[in-house]
């Protein structure tokens, strides 16, 4: 069942408060599901579908012969789209729906040996793109789901996957926060009031020194504070927060130029935004929007 909602279709998968997960396999030759969201967190596994276009939130990626990402935002759009993929493909499909009760803040979750996992959820709510390593891995452990007939031994086998997912050290986060409206919970009090303040203020002239000020360091400690906590310089956490909020911007304000929203979101100059959008999201702002008004489907 699926309602329209803001142009995205909302989607109730069939679980029930009884199941522990539910899992679905497919073979198609081609995609035609809409940019969709839903509450219930995602695995989804797929083969044969190299030249397809991924979308997750402002995430526009084509995908390789082999793809698995795990969608744990409840608000998160995404959908998988023909692109280039030939006709007459052979296109593999396994997805895995569950809740976000499912383990717990309060119950597993919150145990020691879940803290990796309990990072993956937090992450999954931007979208995850695992290694093809670790992809190969877990496809053995999806086949042993799929045929098991216990169900206490399935639920076994998708901890096992949970926890081989947890460990790819090359996982990727898809989508920008901003996007999502999804925002991390860091693991320091500052790093916290830095994002909160860049998160208000991005539109505006941001400095480094008046970052520094409000957590009382000297510009170069707090250049190397912001990098060690979130993996990013200072100039890129605030570039990745304008370019998460001017992809919202071209998605819900279509009249509105490119260039206005360029000067909204905090870039000084057309050329600019351009070049540092393009160099986040694979392509430039004018694709983008028109990516999304062709594969949005109203309802």
């Amino acid at each position: 069942m699926m309602t329209g909602h803001h142009n995205i279709f909302t989607e109730f998968p069939p679980i029930s408060k009884d199941d522990i997960f539910v899992i679905f396999e497919r073979r198609k030759t081609e995609f035609n599901f809409p940019v969709h969201v839903h509450p219930e967190y995602e695995i989804n596994f797929i083969t044969g579908a190299a030249g397809a276009v991924r979308v997750v939130g402002d995430s526009v990626e084509e995908v390789t012969d082999m793809e698995m990402v795990l969608i744990t935002g409840s608000n998160l759009e995404h959908t998988w789209k023909n692109g280039e993929i030939f006709e007459n493909r052979d296109i593999y499909e396994v997805t895995i729906q569950f809740s976000p009760e499912l383990l717990g803040i309060e119950g597993l979750l919150n145990k020691k040996h879940f803290v990796p996992i309990r990072k993956m959820f937090q992450d999954g709510q931007n979208g995850i793109v695992f290694s093809e390593s670790v992809i190969r891995q877990c496809s053995a452990v999806i086949q042993q789901i799929l045929v098991s007939k216990d169900g206490f031994n399935s639920f076994l086998l998708f901890l096992s996957l949970l926890n081989l997912m947890a460990h790819d050290d090359n996982y990727r986060v898809l989508s920008n926060s901003k996007f999502s409206s999804y925002h991390e919970a860091y693991d320091s009090k500052n790093i916290g009031v830095i994002m909160e303040y860049l998160n208000s203020n991005y539109h505006k002239k941001v400095t480094l020194e008046d970052a520094a000020k409000l957590v009382n360091m000297s510009v170069p400690s707090f250049a190397r504070f912001i990098r060690a906590r979130t993996g990013f310089s200072f100039v890129n956490c605030l570039n990745n927060i304008r370019v998460g909020s001017a992809a919202r911007l071209l998605i819900d304000e279509p009249a509105e130029t490119i260039s206005s929203i360029a000067y909204r979101c905090g870039f000084n100059n057309l050329s600019n935004f351009n070049r540092i959008f393009k160099a986040k999201r694979g392509i430039t702002p004018k694709e983008f929007r028109s990516y999304y008004k062709k594969n949005k489907i109203i309802i």
